[in-house]
């Protein structure tokens, strides 16, 4: 149970933004597929599941900060300095594998950064009413 109203605040805005990043990854995917070819619209869930862990994992962080180090902190130190190699062999690899631009990967990987902004949006929108 959350001790205060910015920790269950904190905890719907991390929900909201999670189902705006996996919603506008099922439209934009089919938009992609529909659009461009099979090939974009799977380069680009890759990307968009590959933004999506990352920002699971920047959560994690994000939430053990100020904690007593433990071993599953230094697990998640470890994936967040590995995550820009492994980012990078994500995309090499789809780009390889589908035969597409990396433009559908890296645009996928952009689709936390629009959650977060549809959910600041949102919060706006909410606040004004």
């Amino acid at each position: 149970m959350p001790s205060s109203a910015t920790e269950m605040f904190a905890g719907i805005s991390i929900r909201r933004i999670r189902g705006f990043t996996l919603g506008l990854s099922v439209v934009v995917a089919a938009l992609a597929a529909w659009r461009f070819g099979t090939g974009s619209a799977a380069s680009f869930t890759v990307g968009a599941l590959a933004s999506y862990f990352n920002f699971q994992l920047l959560h994690a962080a994000v939430g053990r900060l100020g904690a007593e180090p433990s071993p599953g902190s230094r697990r998640i130190v470890l994936l967040f300095v590995f995550r820009y190699f492994a980012l990078g062999l994500i995309g090499y690899a789809t780009v390889k594998v589908f035969g597409v631009n990396p433009v559908s990967f890296c645009v996928g990987l952009l689709v936390t950064t629009f959650a977060l902004l549809l959910d600041s949006l949102s919060e706006l929108i909410y606040a004004r009413a």
